[in-house]
């Protein structure tokens, strides 16, 4: 099983009592799931002693694992490799400074082995370490260049020298790419057979590091980086950074080279960069991630103390309080850090609490199947594929756009898993459509396991929601059916209601990513109002992005351009497009919001609107620190005999309101209760506190 299936076992089983020994492979990797369930293991070898644990790891350090595990005895298992010979860069620039030429560096370190260390007939391939797609692909095309152009110049010259017998020896030559998201038809020549007399040259990502092997490699080239997403607690981004490798990772790239022969690896950094410039380790990515699912797990295993749990390496506080806040933001826990009932209805699900906050908004309101399926759809990696060959990439462009919905991204994603299943999921139809099938495969398996935990735990079929009348639909207070037209929920996709029912479940769960057209610019800015700063239209409760400009994806259905805005679909997207929320943003260049759809009416995020003003006030403890929560009995006492709070909280307006759209005075009702209800628990608590 996964670490993240032992983790959900977890909360229902908290002292794992139907296992005897657990065995916890590639404990190196320290993903996040891993590091958690370090933490729980722990506290569950703890209250269970006769509990057996084997942590495996390929680490040189492992004595950090005996150190957590308090002093646990180390088995070394020596594997069986070839020496491998370590050559320095001699240029002593700092690392830092590579950065701008590595990859250049790396095809000239190619054609270096090709002409110098290799003679025909010897045998071993060529591994280069790069650091994504884009260079990746730039590099295989620029090696065949050079390789071309110095053939050419050889037949020109009609040379017949020895220098020139490498180049007749490249006939047979075969340049690959390798990254995670390359067809799977493309990956097989790279672990099939290596050609008679001939050789291969790969350039792949972190991914040939530890995660696959590649068989009859004898050389290595290492640029000295790699691609990190880097987690921004402050901003609430992730930034796609390439950063220098620790000097773990640059052990395990040289190691690469021994596996079937002695080899060679060549390091495109000096022998000083490794020793001063590189961290021992790899940043744990625990400590570069968001850690709301983390917190949210958690607190679904009743530890309320958060900031007390024990980790390998402890995540920065700043981490930890940004998860608090966006949890409480969602409505999974309360102001005093207790799990709500959507929080324990997000819990099952094993996806991005957004997501699952959306599902469970689904379920409410009667449009959970096709919410399911764009959630197994956002959960996978980019299903639209673009060709290699610029030539095919406008061909690509227009297929794709066939399936984009005037509405945003989600009901596009909606649009291309439900045209692939009407083609009974097939290869060819991918293949026909630019589509990449390895990734809809995924979506299909991640869709049917969401679908069985709902139909496997039938929970939450009441209301769910704190409010009842800021949504479109009424609800059947006695059974907790949706009474909405039953049609729209088996409607196509494509139709208005069926749209708008899919965006405003999501909208509870990315209310917090509302963004807001620029009046003069073409960008967004994130928004949450704030009643405590009402002038700047920005919460404390919004991370920092709220003042960068934020940018739709080129890839987005509401991505408009010069030419895109004169077609049919281009005027309906600039139509009411004012209002947004996105799936994630991820800074590069500029920052970029991926995965955007329309918000049509500001109601549907209204409820995230009251949370963000009560955190303003700081009427929130959210890690648990107050111990002594007051009773239900004890609000209402309260409330009852403050006669003024009432009528003082029942005629509030907010002053910061950010529709122009006059509220009606249900809602406005519905405000100042809740308005009401969260400051009869503060003074219950401070009443309490006062006592003698």
């Amino acid at each position: 099983m996964t670490d993240g299936v032992l983790l959900r076992e977890a909360t229902m089983d908290p002292l794992l009592e139907g296992y005897d020994l657990l065995i916890i492979d590639e404990a190196h990797e320290r993903t996040v799931e891993t590091d958690v369930l370090f933490g729980l293991l722990k506290r569950t070898k703890a209250k269970r002693p006769g509990l057996k644990l084997l942590i495996m790891s390929a680490t040189l350090n492992v004595t950090k694992f005996s150190d957590f595990f308090d002093e646990c005895p180390i088995y070394t298992i020596p594997g069986r490799t070839y020496p491998v010979e370590i050559l320095h860069s001699r240029d002593t620039t700092k690392i830092g400074v590579l950065k701008s030429s590595y990859v250049t560096k790396s095809l000239d370190t190619v054609m270096h082995i090709l002409s110098k260390e290799v003679r025909p007939g010897d045998v071993g391939d060529i591994l280069v370490f790069l650091t994504g797609q884009h260079e990746i692909e730039q590099a295989c095309q620029e090696l065949k260049k050079l390789i071309s152009e110095k053939k050419k110049a050889q037949h020109e010259s009609s040379s017949t020298s020895s220098s020139g017998e490498w180049l007749d020896s490249l006939d047979q030559l075969q340049i690959l790419p390798l990254y995670a998201s390359l067809e799977l038809l493309d990956q097989t020549a790279i672990f099939g057979p290596t050609p008679r007399n001939g050789r291969k040259v790969i350039f792949a990502t972190n991914i040939a590091q530890t995660s696959i092997t590649i068989p009859n490699i004898r050389f290595v080239v290492d640029s000295g980086f790699v691609k990190q997403k880097m987690y921004d607690p402050l901003t609430g981004m992730d930034a796609l950074l390439v950063v220098p490798i620790s000097k773990a990772a640059a052990t395990q790239r040289a190691g690469r080279a021994g596996r079937t022969r002695a080899g060679i690896c060549f390091r495109l950094y000096s022998k000083e960069s490794f020793e001063t410039d590189m961290d021992e380790e790899t940043v744990p990515e625990i400590k570069r991630t968001g850690l709301t699912g983390t917190v949210l797990s958690l607190k679904g295993l009743g530890i309320m103390d958060v900031n007390g749990f024990e980790f390998l390496d402890r995540p920065g506080q700043e981490e930890l309080s940004a998860a608090l806040r966006e949890l409480y933001m969602l409505g999974a826990i309360d102001q005093f850090g207790r799990m709500t009932e959507v929080g324990e209805g997000m819990t099952v699900f094993p996806v991005n609490p957004l997501l699952a906050r959306s599902i469970v908004e689904a379920k409410r309101i009667g449009c959970l199947d096709k919410v399911i399926t764009i959630s197994a759809m956002l959960s996978i990696e980019e299903p639209f594929y673009l060709p290699r060959k610029e030539v095919e990439q406008d061909a690509a462009r227009l297929a794709h756009d066939q399936f984009y919905h005037p509405s945003g991204d989600h009901v596009s994603l909606l649009n291309v898993f439900e045209a692939w299943r009407d083609a009974d999921y097939s290869k060819e139809w991918c293949h026909k459509n630019f589509f990449n099938f390895r990734h809809l495969r995924l979506a299909k398996s991640i869709r049917s396991q969401l679908r069985d935990i709902v139909d496997r735990k039938p929970a939450h079929n009441k209301d769910t929601s704190t409010h009842s009348n800021t949504d479109l639909h009424v609800r059947d207070k006695n059974t907790g059916t949706d009474t909405t037209d039953s049609k729209q929920s088996t409607t196509s996709s494509s139709s208005s209601s069926s749209s708008r029912l899919i965006r405003q479940a999501f909208s509870q769960g990315y209310g917090i990513h509302l963004s807001k057209k620029h009046h003069h610019r073409q960008m967004f800015y994130h928004y949450l109002a704030s009643t405590s700063s009402p002038s700047s239209g920005v919460s404390a409760a919004a991370p920092s992005s709220s003042l960068l400009a934020l940018h739709v994806s080129p890839l987005s259905a509401l991505y408009l351009d010069e030419e895109r805005s004169m077609t049919k679909l281009g005027r309906k997207v600039a139509r009411d497009l004012e209002w947004i929320f996105y799936h994630e943003v991820v800074y590069n260049v500029k920052a970029v919001m991926r995965y955007v759809s329309k918000i049509d009416d500001i109601r549907w995020v209204q409820e995230t609107m009251d949370r963000a003003k009560l955190f303003d006030r700081g009427d929130v403890w959210l890690n648990g620190e107050r111990s002594e929560l007051p009773s239900d009995k004890e609000i209402r006492d309260t409330a009852a005999s403050d006669e003024d709070l009432g009528r003082s909280s029942e005629n509030k307006r907010d002053s910061g309101a950010i529709s122009s759209e006059k509220e009606s005075d249900e809602q406005a009702k519905k405000r100042a209760r809740l308005e009401m209800i969260e400051a009869a628990r503060k003074r219950a608590l401070d009443r309490r506190q006062n006592r003698p």
